[in-house]
């Protein structure tokens, strides 16, 4: 295709005409570049174990390089590497973190419908291992730093991106020890990260909202452990074995329901989402939106039913996730323990869960072991500040109309070790998905939208200019 009618082509993707103001308007390269650095990155199978993110790293730090950006890389062990690069600004204002991961889960070949390492167009999509999470937002970061060296942007602050190492697994090689090692990042007012939510419609014609990131659970692991003598399965004793008792007070906890609390961000992300949803899940968030501290169970299942995300971050939760005990079919085991994957509500009372855990149990002889710090992820402030109005501002400039409200994520990220660090951080998801393209993360054929991927790397830059103009 000739360079002009690739370009028009460009533009009639949906999203792409309105990328940006026409005083900052999308270089033509651009497209071009996103998708390259996306396919180099891909092809680095940086599957955490066993990580390997030095050589997606070095792919990073040659095309920074090339812009006249030095980084350097940082090594917990040999090739697990964290790369920093920081363009410098005035001083005026602390430093903004861009961060981003470069370890992916693993995929196996059998179960994709092309190789994951390969950056494969089919019927309209991208796919490859990580190009959601969280290749996309590595090259689209290296963009807008190249991109704000070339156009030579006057920075009030600091801009430094760090792609880290191990988010995946959050062994002894992350963000903890980058943090550690390297207190300068401390410096920092804001950071962005990954963790939102940019819901495109069903029929892929418009973007329904942006949701920031402000706030996350808190993952903790429970482990119910029971005991008794064992022996040989042909001589059952007359009290149940602990395999009994324990898959029993499993059964319990899983039936174990805690309370629905709207915290502040969810109570701001129930609002924001009441004016832009129909149907009976808007009717439900109506009925919650008005009835904030009592919230009416009726409208609570209907969202569960509907849209699960969304009701988890509703209250904690407790779910059951791995049973061991057992060795021989003829023996009896002495020992069984189950783990149950807990996700604390940032400001619920540690206390509180392990009593209900206990009381859900029903049983003294079984342990209930848990980590009793109290949660520590405090939610990053979620006013009129300098994050949500360069966000409203970017957003208006690739997806006019879509509204800009905050959210609490279902899972963990490294913004919790940032907010402990005292960074107010929060989470974007740079590319436009229908609910259906965002389940596809950590599965086979994971997977964007092509049109979404030039306004994703837009919304990049155009933020990070607004954060640091």
């Amino acid at each position: 295709m000739r360079p002009l009618l690739f370009v028009l082509a460009l533009l009639a993707l949906p999203g792409c005409g309105h990328a940006a103001g026409p005083s900052r308007s999308t270089p033509p390269r651009a497209a071009g570049e996103m998708r390259t650095l996306l396919a180099e990155l891909i092809a680095v199978d940086t599957s955490n174990p066993p990580g390997n993110e030095a050589a997606a790293a070095q792919v990073a730090a040659r095309w920074l390089r090339e812009a006249g950006i030095e980084s350097q890389l940082a090594e917990p062990v040999p090739g697990r590497a964290h790369l920093i690069a920081r363009l410098k600004g005035s001083g005026r204002a602390r430093p903004v973190l861009v961060l981003a991961h470069l370890d992916t889960v693993p995929a196996r070949r059998e179960e994709w419908a092309s190789d994951p390492w390969t950056l494969t167009e089919r019927d309209g999509f991208l796919y490859g291992r990580g190009v959601q999470d969280n290749k996309g937002m590595v090259a689209a970061s290296v963009l807008a730093l190249r991109r704000l060296k070339r156009e030579g942007t006057k920075l009030s602050r600091d801009v430094v991106l760090v792609l880290s190492a191990d988010e995946e697994v959050g062994s002894n090689a992350g963000i903890g020890w980058l943090l550690e090692h390297h207190p300068e990042l401390r410096e920092a007012e804001l950071a962005l990260n990954e963790g939102g939510l940019t819901e495109l419609s069903e029929d892929r014609a418009r973007v329904r909202f942006v949701s920031l990131q402000a706030a996350e659970r808190v993952s903790r692991n429970v482990v119910l452990k029971a005991t008794g003598p064992g022996g040989h399965s042909s001589v059952p004793p007359a009290a149940p074995n602990p395999m009994v008792r324990l898959a029993a007070a499993v059964a319990r906890v899983g039936a174990l329901t805690f309370p629905t609390r709207l915290t502040p961000v969810t109570r701001l992300n129930v609002e924001g989402r009441v004016k832009v949803t129909g149907g009976e899940l808007g009717q439900a968030l109506q009925r919650l939106a008005a009835t904030p501290d009592a919230p009416p169970q009726e409208a609570v299942d209907t969202i569960a039913r509907l849209e699960p995300a969304l009701a988890a971050v509703l209250r904690t939760t407790c779910v059951p996730t791995v049973f061991n005990a057992g060795t021989r079919p003829n023996v009896i085991p002495a020992t069984a323990e189950a783990t149950i994957n807990c996700r604390l509500l940032p400001d619920e009372d540690i206390q509180a869960v392990r009593a209900r855990l206990v009381a859900a149990v029903d049983d003294p002889d079984i342990q209930v072991q848990l980590d009793m710090k109290p949660p520590d992820s405090p939610a990053s402030p979620v006013g009129d500040n300098a994050m949500f109005r360069a966000t409203r501002s970017a957003a208006a400039r690739v997806w006019p109309g879509a509204p800009v409200f905050p959210r609490m994520s279902t899972g963990t990220t490294e913004s919790t070790a940032l907010r402990r660090a005292g960074i107010h951080a929060y989470g974007i998801d740079l590319f436009a998905l229908t609910p259906d393209d965002a389940r596809t993360a950590h599965a086979p054929n994971e997977r964007i939208p092509v049109a979404s991927l030039q306004p994703g790397a837009e919304f990049v830059y155009q933020l990070l200019s607004e954060l640091a103009k």
